[in-house]
């Protein structure tokens, strides 16, 4: 998408939906922009007024009457036109900035909702921490980028034009040196093309920065167990010192633009000394249009070299929206069908037709998966790792979907079914519990977010987890640390099973969610397993065959096949089969 979208699609694209709809508050902000400008170059006239009366008053013979007369005319000016400078400067500075931070808002939501709407393949192949960077790196160099332009390319726009003016009403004839400033337009643009790549090269590098830190953070422990602090420190370092490399190279791009403006600035303020003495000595000018003329290059000087290095925030900004918009525009190519069905009054019937499943690569992942459930079954994948055992149960929310064949719910090809409805129905527990940053009861309401205090306890209780978390500090209303690391394995699970149980869901998915637990915390949460899976139609993957044993069936998954099912005990019976030979390696440990 951003190879094919040009710069100026893409600004068109930020003020047409995000900065044009605040158009009340950008035309308030233009007005006071516009009040500050015409101030600043009433300033020019203050000086000329001073320089020229003071020049009179030396020549006066009524000093005292003068100097009256003299201070009426200029005490006006030198206390209003700072007045009025003043609040014009604060009025459009909150205006502009109230405009950037609604639009990168704006941003931040619609990259989010992209991100969540997108498939669930799209986070395994958008590293997080790159995805994170985006959210607040990217967004912070768009908001810089949106108030230099709002609030000082418009506004130094605008005081340039009515400064030259001044400038040229009052001495045309110096004020055409200001020509040579065009000269340093030539070198500018130069700088401008390298800033552009070196800019980019920063933003993707400060993603691959956040990946590894939330690499290294998450995997403390491993990092610790196995001695790993120097690696990581190595590591970490070398990412550091590129970036610390890349910084600079777009510093010294960035750092060459003043010095080419200051010169010439310096060069205009040379010429219009000398052409003014000339002027006045010729009496074509007077002290006071030579004074004034020289005070609007000196005000006008420093808006030149910012408008000058805006360039620089700019071609961050446009690198960082580009990357911006490939999170927004990302569509989901699992979506619903025009005429697809809402699912009610599931049974939990699953047929898997002939499936076959390739990932984005083209390797298999599932070959010809043909399989009934009946409404109510309890059904096990068991195999080695890689065999497709998760990829089968992601089928069913449609997590992914299917290369080829199809997948039925009660008869109904789940992709004649709206999405919402089909996951409506499904209940998860995975050997990964996610707990968000939130009360006990915010984390199982998750199941349900229309469920009262009432349902929320008594699904914990059905999990077996009411005990434990009446004995936490403030009960129900703990607030968890990140990902409940405060929490045994086995407790994380309860909350998890808590969920499921709340969420009251026909059909269940139960993804090895025992596989990392100890035997006493494995029992406890086998229990309130077997309680969740009454009565509904229940998928187990599971690495320990002990805990299939009463499944109604149970498939064996190899390289992406079914190559036996059956019940447990006769899968047992097939002395040679590689149920058998499974259930003989870990029974005999």
């Amino acid at each position: 998408m951003s190879q094919t979208v040009t710069d100026r699609q893409r600004l068109a694209r930020l003020w047409r939906d995000y900065i044009w709809p605040q158009k009340l508050t950008l035309f308030s902000a233009f007005f006071f922009m516009i009040v500050l400008a015409a101030a600043t170059a009433a300033y020019t006239w203050v000086v000329k007024i001073i320089i020229d009366k003071a020049l009179l008053l030396t020549s006066d013979t009524n000093s005292d009457a003068s100097v009256i007369a003299y201070a009426k005319i200029i005490i006006p000016f030198l206390i209003g036109v700072p007045i009025v400078s003043g609040v014009a400067n604060y009025a459009q500075r909150i205006l502009s900035n109230a405009i950037a931070l609604n639009t990168v808002g704006d941003l931040q939501k619609q990259m989010f909702a992209s991100s969540h709407a997108a498939d669930f393949v799209f986070f395994s192949r958008e590293p997080v921490g790159n995805l994170i960077s985006k959210f607040t790196n990217d967004v912070s160099v768009i908001s810089r980028a949106i108030i230099r332009t709002i609030g000082n390319l418009f506004r130094d726009v605008l005081m340039v034009i009515f400064l030259i003016g001044a400038m040229f009403w009052h001495s045309w004839q110096l004020s055409s040196l200001m020509a040579v400033f065009i000269i340093a337009l030539i070198p500018l643009v130069h700088i401008s093309r390298k800033m552009r790549g070196n800019a980019e090269d920063v933003q993707e590098h400060i993603g691959t920065i956040t990946s590894q830190l939330k690499e290294s953070f998450s995997g403390a422990r491993m990092v610790k167990a196995y001695g790993l602090e120097k690696y990581e420190k190595d590591r970490l370092g070398q990412s550091f010192d590129k970036r610390i490399k890349l910084f600079l190279r777009l510093v010294t791009q960035q750092a060459r633009v003043d010095p080419i403006l200051e010169i010439m600035g310096g060069l205009v303020i040379a010429g219009i000394v000398i052409a003014g003495a000339y002027l006045v000595n010729a009496g074509l000018a007077t002290g006071g249009e030579i004074a004034a003329v020289l005070t609007s290059l000196l005000v006008l000087s420093p808006r030149l070299r910012a408008l000058g290095t805006l360039n620089n925030v700019l071609q961050e900004g446009l690198s960082a929206i580009s990357r911006i918009f490939d999170v927004i525009d990302t569509k989901p190519r699992i979506t619903d069908k025009i005429e697809a069905k809402t699912l009610s009054d599931v049974s939990g019937n699953i047929t898997f037709e002939a499936v076959d499943f390739l990932y984005e690569d083209e390797t298999p992942a599932l070959s010809d998966i043909s399989l009934e459930i009946k409404s109510g079954e309890t059904v096990a994948f068991v195999g080695a790792s890689g065999g497709g055992k998760s990829t089968l149960i992601n089928l069913i929310p449609r997590l992914y979907d299917v290369t080829d064949g199809s997948i039925l719910v009660d008869g109904i090809n789940i992709k004649d079914i709206t999405i919402e409805s089909l996951r409506k129905n499904i209940a998860l527990v995975s050997q990964s519990v996610t707990l968000f940053e939130d009360t006990v009861a915010a984390n199982i309401s998750l199941g349900d977010l229309s469920a009262t205090r009432e349902q929320i306890t008594e699904a914990a209780k059905n999990a077996d987890a009411h005990d434990f978390i009446m004995a936490l500090p403030q009960g129900y209303n703990t607030r968890l640390t990140e990902d409940g690391l405060s929490l045994s394995g086995g407790q994380r699970q309860r909350l998890s099973i808590a969920r499921a149980m709340l969420r009251n869901a026909p059909i269940l998915l139960l993804d090895e969610a025992t596989s990392a637990l100890d035997a006493e915390s494995e029992a406890n949460v086998q229990t309130a397993l077997q309680r969740l899976a009454q009565g509904r139609t229940t998928l187990v993957i599971a690495h320990r065959l002990s805990t299939v044993q009463t499944a109604d069936k149970v498939y064996v998954l190899d390289k992406g096949r079914i190559i036996e099912s059956g019940t447990h005990a006769s899968l047992m019976e097939k002395k040679n089969g590689a149920y058998a030979k499974l259930a003989a390696l870990q029974f005999q440990r």
